[in-house]
């Protein structure tokens, strides 16, 4: 099974753990971004690369600009990036691979290895 890093602005911080409360039910692995550490952006550019897939948590389509930095380590890194709704920013956007409910990110997940 894929592991999934999880990634969203720190306002959505009590849905990024739901989601991941709700992935770890589901029996996968996956790490967030608001768990950061003394590493600050570090820790998070490794959590990507342990990462087989990038989730973006942005209610109302919104992504700050640490979490743009974030996308576009992803993309560099060939990570396919799923986002919860569209971005607003065309160029953003175009990084995405699809935009999947957090219900069909557990789908891809778990019938996908």
């Amino acid at each position: 099974m894929k592991k999934v890093y999880l990634c969203g602005s720190f306002r959505f911080v009590h849905v990024i753990e739901e989601l991941e409360r709700k992935l770890k039910e589901e029996k996968i692995d996956c790490e967030a971004s608001e768990k950061m550490d003394s590493r600050g952006i570090v820790g998070c550019l490794e959590k990507i690369d342990e990462a087989d897939v990038v989730y973006v948590v942005n209610p109302e389509g919104y992504v700050g600009r640490s979490i743009c930095f974030d996308l576009g380590y992803a993309h560099a890194k060939g990570k396919p990036i799923y986002t919860m709704y569209p971005i607003e920013d065309p160029p953003v956007m175009s990084l995405m691979k699809g935009v999947l409910t957090f219900e069909e990110l557990i789908s891809l997940l778990k019938h996908n290895p």
